[in-house]
């Protein structure tokens, strides 16, 4: 199966730069699940737990509490845990596109927590999860966030009749792998949502259930999340840390056009995503103009920091402030080219961009060793 950290010709991105000395790992969060169920999701696997969306979130929602185990299947097996001195093992997360708005929830979870979260679990006359109890600030040390629709993507606004059919494609094969045996393929994840083959449940059966179920709830999915109005309902609930490091990579591929405030695809653009970065990149859409310009998914505006959050302009060689998002140059990269692109041509170009932005994370261990 193509990694998606490093996309073209299989490269894997983190088999890349482990052999570099970078102790990398991938998680994988359902692409189609709201924010909150996709950081419940990376905290499982990182803890080595089982996903706990939340007595509350899953009674509003109306969706299963519980999701897979990765009991014993721990994707950092030093996540939460001290080192010889007793000091608490801290990671970096990296986000790309909705990944930016998982690491900050599940950032913003590990130092806050949820009370409603573990008023609801103690009613029910249970244990909350530890994702909900607060008070892991200390676990994070940098979050590095790429291409990330900060403040939401116009694609799904400027795009009503694509965004419809993309959603109806997309649940209705993750219908379909959930209950087949090519779920190996390609995973929707969406499991708390009945979309899946229970053991023993006949092909038929699992069939007509799924098929009898309604879409995937109002306000608890990615396409109401990723929409300015959504992100700015996630950004109200998400706090800059004062003592995590922040780095923003906002990409672009478009150019204004000729006589107009349009902005169109540069020729080096995945052709896949020229259709949205057009019509993105419309005046008279209903945006200001300085979200015209795009990377084919995701405004380049949108992807510098989070409205209203405490940011700088930062320049490589620069020394990075804690709780700040530092808001790197624009990458004149295309959405999946950030990742390494499905027709990625400068495979050497990609290493380089992802070792430079390994280098984020030396600059502020170094300002760490410092300070």
């Amino acid at each position: 199966v193509t990694p998606y950290w490093g996309m073209q010709y299989k490269e894997d991105l983190m088999k890349s730069l482990n052999a570099r000395g970078y102790d990398c790992h991938a998680a994988s969060v359902g692409p189609l699940s709201s924010a909150w169920d996709r950081a419940c999701e990376l905290y499982a696997q990182l803890a080595g737990t089982v996903v706990d969306y939340g007595a509350a979130h899953s009674a509003e929602h109306h969706h299963e509490r519980y999701g897979r185990s990765y009991v014993g299947k721990a994707l950092i097996d030093t996540f939460g845990k001290t080192d010889r001195d007793g000091n608490i093992i801290k990671i970096n997360l990296f986000g790309h596109s909705f990944g930016g708005a998982t690491a900050r929830l599940l950032a913003q979870l590990l130092a806050h927590g949820c009370p409603e979260e573990v008023q609801a679990a103690e009613a029910a006359g249970e244990m909350p999860s530890p994702l909900f109890t607060g008070g892991k600030a200390g676990w994070m040390h940098a979050l590095v966030a790429i291409a990330a629709p900060h403040d939401g993507s116009t694609f799904l606004n400027v795009q009503p009749d694509a965004a419809n059919a993309l959603s109806t494609l997309f649940l209705g094969a993750a219908r379909a792998l959930g209950i087949s045996a090519f779920k190996g393929v390609y995973d929707f994840q969406l499991d708390q949502f009945g979309i899946r083959r229970d053991p023993d449940e006949p092909l038929t059966t699992a069939a007509l259930r799924m098929l009898a179920q309604n879409p995937l709830p109002a306000g608890d999915n990615a396409f109401d999340d990723l929409r300015p109005a959504g992100a700015r309902a996630l950004n109200a609930r998400i706090e800059t840390l004062p003592d995590t490091w922040y780095f923003s990579i906002p990409c672009c591929r478009t150019l204004p056009r000729l006589l107009t405030h349009d902005q169109k695809p540069d020729t080096a653009m995945t052709p896949l995503l020229w259709p949205f970065s057009t019509a993105m990149g419309r005046d008279g859409a209903g945006m200001p103009r300085d979200w015209l310009p795009n990377d084919g998914l995701v405004n380049t505006i949108s992807a510098r920091y989070p409205g209203g959050a405490p940011h700088a302009d930062f320049v490589p060689g620069q020394t990075p402030v804690r709780g700040v998002w530092q808001v790197l140059p624009v990458e004149h990269l295309d959405h999946l080219a950030a990742i390494g692109g499905v027709m990625n041509n400068g495979v050497v170009r990609t290493r380089l961009f992802f070792r430079r932005v390994m280098a984020l994370l030396d600059a502020a261990a170094a300002a760490d060793a410092n300070s």
